[in-house]
C-alpha cells in the first residue's frame, strides 16, 4: 500500500476517516511517519467529538 502524497492534510483526513467507514488501525501511513501522527490525532478528534469509530479495519458499507 502506497501513503498519499504529503501535501494532503493528514489531520483532516483522519478526521474524515471514521464517517467513512475507516477503523484507527487503516491509517495510511507508515509507522514513525509524522503524517501518520496527525492522521491518528484528526481521527482520535473526530471520536472525541462524538463520531462513532469504526472496528475491524474498513466498514462493509461505510456511512451505515
Amino acid at each position: 500500500m502506497q501513503s498519499p502524497p504529503d501535501n494532503l492534510d493528514a489531520h483532516a483526513l483522519g478526521r474524515a476517516a471514521p464517517e467513512k467507514g475507516l477503523a484507527r488501525e487503516a491509517c495510511p501511513y507508515a509507522e514513525g511517519t509524522e503524517a501518520r501522527e496527525r492522521w491518528l490525532s484528526g481521527y482520535d478528534a473526530a471520536v472525541a467529538e462524538g463520531v462513532e469509530p469504526v472496528a475491524g479495519g474498513i466498514k462493509r458499507e461505510p456511512g451505515r
